[in-house]
């Protein structure tokens, strides 16, 4: 009887009824649904969600307008750097008395001219100033020389020649005497060359 599909079906139908109903009632202990009544909360309303903020542009603080003062006396002139004729009104000086007899009223005083100095010699005004040579002062030479030179009318000296006891201080010795200045020597009132000159130096090693 239970080899044919058609009997299987109930039967199988039957027995499994009382088996899902078991597990529903085992089902329904294990959820166990308690009702929860929610707590009443003071609901409030919001006027404005978006928080104000402070104009960028406004003052941030507000100052009190300052009060005017009164109006300053002016301050008295500067005084003129000079006076005309119409600011100053000086009484007329006068001399008591006459002229005595005998004196001649127009005075002809004295013409005074600039007084030349009319012949002055040549006069040194910033000597030679020569430095030592180095190749001199390695080698431990020490030497004089004898500079000839001449004077413009300028002060200038020109035609420098050394003599000089060794010829590592010639160089030397013209470059500081052309650099010298010199007054140039006066004669009847005129500047004039002076020629054959000469100024000694003397390049010594110290201690």
């Amino acid at each position: 009887m239970l080899n044919s599909p058609a009997a299987r079906a109930p039967t199988a139908a039957l027995l499994a009824l009382p088996v899902a109903y078991g597990l529903f009632l085992l089902m329904n202990s294990l959820i166990d649904v308690k009702e929860i009544t929610p707590e009443l909360v003071t609901s409030r309303v919001l006027d404005v969600i978006t928080p104000q903020r402070p104009d960028p542009d406004a003052p941030m603080t507000k100052r009190a307008k300052p009060t005017p003062l009164d109006a300053a006396m002016q301050p008295p002139p500067p005084p003129r750097a000079s006076a005309t004729y119409t600011d100053i009104i000086l009484p007329t000086p006068v001399v008591p008395g006459t002229v005595p007899e005998g004196l001649s009223i127009n005075v002809k005083m004295p013409t005074i001219g600039p007084v030349m100095i009319s012949s002055r010699d040549y006069q040194v005004v910033r000597s030679p100033l020569p430095v030592y040579p180095r190749r001199a002062a390695e080698r431990g030479i020490s030497g004089t020389c004898k500079v000839a030179f001449s004077i413009d009318p300028r002060g200038k000296p020109f035609h420098v020649s050394a003599a000089c006891s060794d010829p590592v201080f010639v160089s030397e010795a013209e470059s500081s005497v052309s650099k010298a200045e010199f007054a140039p020597q006066l004669v009847e009132g005129q500047f004039v060359t002076v020629t054959g000159l000469e100024y000694p130096l003397d390049f010594k090693l110290g201690n």
